[in-house]
């Protein structure tokens, strides 16, 4: 060893003679910690667990429906590798887009929650989307396609009202464009039914109607379209913000490293250090 290595004796001799610059470092780190901590407004984590919806059982088994041994091209809901609807990872997308925000900016009970809480009122959709990708946490649970949607706010029943608002938003936004793109299909098919004179091509084109209506028909039912809730919003029942615990102890470590580090720098302007 070197001789300006030390050994952990000496070290601890040295966190010895430093034991008052380290005490008033902490105390000082702990009272500004409590202060911070009285001035801040608490915030309580609402949650809410989303899952692919199951509706789209239906319209798999429409467009695999084979007759005579026509097969229906697959227009119901795409599916990535692991079976969830490329609709469910659309409605994750959805929720802090702006296209939610816009409809988000007509609620004025939603606009009036979230403005108590910043210094400068959002007064635009976009503003309201730059908020809620910054507030708004989605986590994936596991490998699972299950998602974890949560958000802080003062008010718990804000917090569990706002969560069930924005999924209620983004999911009906896919349904209305669902339910828009396959009338369209319909009406297309339709006519070129009526215009159709050969057999093999109309039976195709029926197994095709007959699909869009199946899509039609679960797009209208009253239920979750892309994602439905697992878990509904639920509020902390006590503030999550700030980390008490975790405040003090960062404080304590902070207050001895700058008290020994004080100590330090008094002890070598002295010129007693080796």
């Amino acid at each position: 060893m070197s001789e300006k290595e030390i050994s952990l004796k000496e070290l601890l001799h040295r966190f010895w003679q430093a034991r008052v610059y380290i005490l008033i470092g902490v105390s000082l780190c702990l009272a500004a910690s409590f202060i911070f901590i009285i001035s801040v407004t608490p915030k309580y984590k609402a949650t809410m667990i989303v899952a692919p919806a199951d509706g789209y059982a239906l319209g798999d088994y429409a467009s695999k429906v084979q007759y005579d041994r026509i097969a229906a091209l697959p227009f119901w809901r795409p599916k990535d590798q692991e079976g969830a609807s490329t609709d469910f990872y659309r409605f994750i997308h959805t929720l802090r887009g702006p296209s939610a925000s816009v409809i988000l900016m007509k609620d004025s009970n939603v606009l009036s929650g979230i403005n108590k809480t910043l210094k400068k009122d959002i007064k635009t959709s976009e503003e309201l989307a730059v908020y809620l990708e910054k507030t708004l946490r989605v986590d994936p649970l596991g490998a699972t396609p299950l998602r974890k949607m949560s958000y802080h706010h003062p008010n718990p029943e804000f917090a569990t009202a706002l969560l069930r608002k924005i999924h209620l938003v983004a999911d009906q936004m896919i349904r209305r464009d669902r339910r828009h793109q396959s009338q369209s299909r319909i009406d297309y098919l339709e006519n070129s039914l009526a215009k159709t004179v050969n057999p093999d091509h109309r039976k195709g084109i029926t197994n095709l109607l007959m699909q869009q209506e199946h899509i039609k028909m679960l797009a209208n039912l009253d239920e979750a379209y892309a994602a439905i809730v697992v878990e509904p919003a639920s509020s902390s029942p006590k503030p999550t913000w700030p980390n008490k615990p975790l405040i003090f102890f960062i404080s304590c470590a902070l207050g001895f490293f700058f008290g020994f580090l004080a100590w330090s720098l008094s002890r070598k302007n002295e010129g007693d250090f080796d």
